[in-house]
């Protein structure tokens, strides 16, 4: 069972909740099951580098027997560049499955409204025009996690997320809150489900069902429907500053 390229940008989008705090390094690791076995695991990082940008990274790879067979080694990382005309978001992708490599750049402007893709492999680039404020992926939940922690009653939201060289259409959907098992005990969380409204966003793998904490915003479990399957991403380890977070 291979780690699909779309569940990245599931987890990327929905794995990232967890009070952000900029001056702390925070790190969260995913065990990354199928049909109950371990296949993968998925580490974000959230933190400033030499210059107090900061810097959100997410890599993902396949267990050593799968690697024999089907290696997966992939790493989305997003820098925020700050400049007169507003910050410039920096989106490095470097993926590796099987045989399939992907290696490009995006650089967004979300206040002017404006972004390059540039693809290392074709060496080409492309420029084009984006809806002001859109989100890129990595930066967009991370926002999402600060208002999932911040607001009383979250709602429903519309979004645009801009990816390689297009706008993808994006609905999320909060549900009511509900006690859960976890790795952690019972916890309070609420499901979110991301309903795309581009063909070509989940087009191969569907979100299911999101789990994501109350107490401390935080995503817990997701599910993604797949060709081979239900593919579930559990959250197993959680530190900031070095030091464990309590899940509650």
């Amino acid at each position: 069972m291979p780690l699909p390229r779309a569940i990245l940008l599931l987890l990327v989008t929905l794995l990232t909740s967890g009070a952000a705090r900029a001056m702390e390094p925070e790190r969260l690791e995913y065990d990354i099951t199928w049909v109950g076995i371990s296949i993968g695991t998925m580490v974000v990082q959230n933190e400033l580098d030499a210059d107090g940008h900061p810097v959100r990274l997410l890599r993902m790879w396949n267990r050593p027997w799968i690697a024999r067979f089907y290696p997966v080694d992939t790493t989305i990382e997003c820098s925020i560049i700050p400049g007169p005309d507003g910050p410039c978001h920096v989106v490095q992708k470097h993926v590796r499955e099987n045989t399939f490599r992907q290696d490009d750049t995006l650089q967004l402007w979300p206040a002017q409204g404006r972004a390059v893709w540039s693809n290392q492999l074709t060496q080409t680039a492309t420029a084009f025009t984006t809806p002001t404020g859109a989100h890129d992926v990595v930066t967009f939940f991370f926002d999402l996690r600060n208002m999932l922690s911040t607001a009383p009653n979250p709602t429903d939201g519309d979004y645009e997320l801009v990816m390689d060289d297009g706008v993808h259409g994006l609905t999320l959907h909060i549900g009511e809150a509900q006690r859960i098992r976890t790795p952690f005990g019972r916890v309070e969380a609420v499901q979110v489900k991301a309903i795309s409204k581009s063909p070509t966003l989940f087009s191969r793998n569907r979100p299911k069902a999101v789990w994501v904490a109350t107490q401390q915003p935080v995503v817990l479990v997701a599910d993604v429907d797949s060709r081979f399957g239900s593919v579930r991403a559990t959250l197993t380890q959680w530190t900031r500053g070095h030091k464990p977070v309590p899940v509650e």
